[in-house]
C-alpha cells in the first residue's frame, strides 16, 4: 500500500493489487446473505476497506474515530466484479472543511482492473470533532 499527500489535505492511499477468488466470493455472500454462487456488489466494501482505513488513520488528517459520524456513503457500479478479476483501490481526500466545531471529509474510492478502467466507484463523507494536533 501507498500513501501520497502533497499538501495538508491531498491524501490518496492505493492499496496492492487484490485478485477475487471464489473463496473470497463465498465468505463476503455468506457474511450479507447473498445466494451462493453470486458475486454480491457490496463485496467492494470488503475489496476496498484497507485503502479507507487507511485515509481514516492518515496523521494529517487528525480522526479520531470515537468522534466520528459516517454521515454519507454512494457507490456506482461500473461492471459487475467478477471471480478473477485482479482489482486495485485507490483512495483520495475530496475535501477537507469545517463544521460545527469540527470537519466534514470527503474522500472517493475507486476500484480498478488492471488497464485502469473503473469497476466500482465509492464516495463517503465524514463529520470528525476536531482534534489537536
Amino acid at each position: 500500500m501507498s500513501t501520497d499527500n502533497a499538501d495538508d489535505h491531498v491524501v490518496v492511499v492505493t492499496g496492492d493489487p487484490v485478485t477475487v477468488t471464489a473463496e473470497v466470493v463465498a465468505r463476503v455472500a455468506e457474511a450479507v446473505g447473498a445466494p451462493s454462487g453470486e458475486v454480491p456488489a457490496t463485496l467492494a466494501a470488503a475489496l476496498t476497506a484497507p485503502v479507507q482505513r487507511a485515509v481514516m488513520e492518515h496523521p494529517d488528517l487528525r480522526i479520531d474515530l470515537s468522534r466520528t459520524l459516517h454521515t454519507a456513503q454512494s457507490s456506482v457500479h461500473h461492471r459487475p466484479i467478477a471471480v478473477g478479476d485482479v482489482l486495485t483501490a485507490t483512495a483520495t481526500v475530496t475535501g477537507v472543511r469545517s463544521a460545527r466545531g469540527g470537519r466534514m471529509i470527503g474522500f472517493d474510492t475507486v476500484l480498478r482492473d488492471p488497464t485502469g478502467a473503473a469497476v466500482q466507484s465509492l464516495s463517503s463523507a465524514l463529520l470528525t470533532a476536531e482534534v489537536e494536533g
